[in-house]
C-alpha cells in the first residue's frame, strides 16, 4: 500500500459547474508513472471540505498543507 493524497470533487477553482466528480490520487513521496495502470484506493480520513480559490497558487499552497497532513495521518 502506498500513502496516497486524494482530491475527490468538481475542481471549483477551474471550473463553475461540472458535469461529475473527479477522483486524483496523488502518491505520496514516489516518482514513477501509474498511468494506464490499475489501481484499487481506500478512504482513511477526510482532511476538508471542497472549495474554490482566488489564485492557483492559493490552491498550491493548500494542496502542499494537505500532503502534510496526509503523510501525518497515514504515517506508521
Amino acid at each position: 500500500m502506498l500513502p496516497t493524497a486524494i482530491s475527490l470533487g468538481r475542481r471549483p477553482t477551474f471550473y463553475e459547474t461540472a458535469d461529475a466528480s473527479l477522483l486524483e490520487a496523488h502518491v505520496l513521496d514516489f516518482s514513477g508513472d501509474l498511468y494506464d495502470e490499475r489501481v484499487a484506493v481506500r478512504f482513511v480520513a477526510r482532511l476538508r471540505g471542497e472549495e474554490r480559490f482566488d489564485t492557483v497558487e492559493d490552491l498550491i499552497e493548500q494542496m502542499q498543507r494537505d500532503c502534510e497532513d496526509a503523510r501525518r495521518i497515514l504515517a506508521p
